[in-house]
């Protein structure tokens, strides 16, 4: 008998039903529930254009057609799984998909849409949207190259923000440079410091106060947080060493694609997507289960 299991869908797998590129008859079985994070909607709402429009309102129609699930942003997530009280109740970006579902152009989608029978307008802020990637996304970037410019030699003087200008192979960790990366990355001291990262984004949506009397129920709490997060740093560091010892680039969406395995609390949370690289970094992880590949 099939498990019932809570899939998490990935951007680009909206961006494929909206094109009927994909069903999802082809991928979800009797008794699945489907989500979706408001990463995606940011996602699809920044960088909207009227070249884009047509397609990013398929996309959004996709999310409401499916049934999907909004879940809590990341931040919020956490604070939960660690069992914090949230400092302000999560925001809802549900009405802002309705209204890229409806809309008809990218002026009324920033004007305000009508809904007459729900009595509202709904409209989308691209321009909060697209700031929001630029900064999220863009520093993400740039914290990922910082690194590989501070762990590989000759990168730094490699790198050109313009590709065009970029000559060779992209520098990468050889002999052993490279297996003295890969042995840290296999230390406790690695993994813990990935555990307190994920504890100090929790803490971030929290309530200030004592949030860690040691109790046995507290114990048993960050006990079950770390399970929870396990899967998420495990994929985290092979997306590391696919940057550092492969010869990879960040590129602006991984930062949302790897948010989203945050919510892989376990193997029936299965985030589903079109991106090979994620279902290749979860097997490396010796968690395949956790990515659906569509």
């Amino acid at each position: 008998m099939a498990v019932a299991r809570s899939l998490i869908l990935d951007t680009n797998v909206f961006y494929n039903l909206g094109s009927g590129a994909l069903t999802t008859a082809s991928f979800v079985q009797p008794g699945d529930t489907l989500f979706y994070s408001p990463v995606t909607v940011l996602e699809l709402a920044g960088k909207w254009s009227n070249a884009a429009h047509a397609t990013r309102k398929a996309a959004a129609q996709s999310i409401l057609d499916s049934g999907a699930t909004e879940l809590h942003d990341p931040e919020a997530f956490l604070t939960g799984r660690f069992g914090y009280p949230l400092a302000e109740p999560p925001a809802s970006y549900n009405h802002g998909v309705i209204a890229m579902a409806n809309s008809t152009s990218m002026a009324q989608l920033t004007a305000g849409v009508r809904d007459y029978t729900a009595r509202v307008s709904r409209r989308v802020s691209v321009t909060t949207a697209n700031s929001w990637r630029v900064s999220v996304e863009g520093k993400w970037v740039s914290d990922m190259l910082a690194l590989q410019k501070q762990q590989i030699p000759k990168f730094a003087t490699w790198y050109d923000p313009d590709p065009k200008r970029r000559k060779g192979a992209v520098p990468k960790l050889t002999g052993a440079n490279k297996k003295s990366f890969l042995d840290d990355t296999q230390s406790a001291e690695w993994l813990q410091a990935l555990l307190v990262a994920s504890q100090d984004r929790a803490l971030m949506g929290a309530k200030r106060g004592p949030h860690l009397v040691p109790t046995a129920a507290t114990v048993a709490r960050l006990s079950k947080a770390i399970e929870d997060v396990a899967a998420y740093c495990a994929i985290y560091t092979q997306y590391l060493i696919r940057l550092m010892t492969d010869g990879a680039l960040p590129e602006h969406n991984d930062s949302g694609d790897l948010e989203l395995l945050l919510y892989s609390v376990d193997e029936d949370h299965v985030v589903v997507t079109s991106e090979k690289k994620w279902k290749t970094l979860a097997t490396k992880a010796n968690c395949p289960r956790r990515v659906l590949l569509v």
